[in-house]
Formats: C-alpha cells, sequence, structure tokens
C-alpha cells in the first residue's frame, strides 16, 4: 500500500490524474447538449415522416434572418422557408419517408450557444429516392437549439 501511495504523490500522476478527471468531466457535460442537436433532427424526421411539414419548421428559427441556401441559390426568411417546402411538397406522397444520416454534431463555441451538423438526407418515395448532403447552423433560443442556416445540397 505505501508503494501505491508514493506513486500518487509523482506530480506527472497527480497531472495525469486531474487531466482524465477534467477530460471525463468536461465529456459528461457536453454530451446532453450534442443530444440536443441529435433531438432537434430526431423531431424534424419525425414530423417530415407525418406529413407535417408546420411541424418540421419548429425546428427551424422562425425569424427573417433565417436562411435556406441550395444550389437554386439563397431563400432568406422563415416565412419563405415554409411556402417554398409547401410548393414543393404538396402532400405525403411529396414528402415520402426522410432519413437523415449524421457525419457529426457538434459546438462551435464554448457556451454551446452555436452548433454544427452535417450529414446525409434521404427521401423515399414510390417514384424515386432523391438524396444529397446537408450542413445546419443551429443556434440556442429560449425554445432550445434551432436551425439558423440550412445549406442542403
Amino acid at each position: 500500500m505505501q508503494l501505491f501511495s508514493n506513486s500518487l504523490s509523482s506530480p506527472s500522476i497527480r497531472f495525469f490524474l486531474a487531466f482524465s478527471f477534467l477530460l471525463l468531466f468536461t465529456q459528461c457535460q457536453t454530451k446532453p447538449q450534442v443530444s440536443e442537436l441529435k433531438q432537434l433532427l430526431d423531431q424534424q424526421v419525425a414530423a417530415w415522416n407525418k406529413g407535417d411539414i408546420d411541424g418540421f419548421m419548429e425546428g427551424y428559427h422562425n425569424d427573417s434572418s433565417m436562411q435556406f441556401i441550395s444550389k437554386k441559390g439563397v431563400r432568406k426568411g422563415w416565412r419563405a422557408t415554409l411556402v417554398s417546402y409547401k410548393k414543393n411538397y404538396p402532400g405525403k406522397t411529396a414528402m415520402g419517408t426522410l432519413i437523415f444520416n449524421t457525419d457529426a454534431l457538434y459546438f462551435m463555441d464554448s457556451t454551446h450557444d452555436f452548433g454544427h451538423i452535417t450529414g446525409i438526407w434521404r427521401l423515399i418515395r414510390v417514384s424515386d429516392t432523391p438524396s444529397g448532403y446537408f450542413s445546419l447552423i443551429t443556434r440556442k433560443t429560449a425554445q432550445g437549439h434551432k436551425i439558423i442556416i440550412d445549406h442542403t445540397w
């Protein structure tokens, strides 16, 4: 037992233990918040797959500064994005079944106010199966993280 207590007095061992504890503590603190980003996507998928575009849009920041960027250009504003979704996906058949496969979910700042999510989207429909990529920037609001920039192609 004396050998063990002497080894703990070594500065390098104390540093290693302190660093390990800090790393473990940090990981325990960030995982629940990263799961908030995953939950945002899960709620969007659930709404989409029910044919609920209004519910899907709850994942976006309801503000005129919100941006949707695609190969067609930049669409500014939550309302304009809602109108576009309703025009392009007029019913459940056109909407199909949405699947998101995420590559990365992380925070871009130490306060966890801004998140970044990347991945692949796929629609499974009777007539086709379009797919592509997405990169989302989120911002923490009073209602949780909301998408402020959606770059989908």
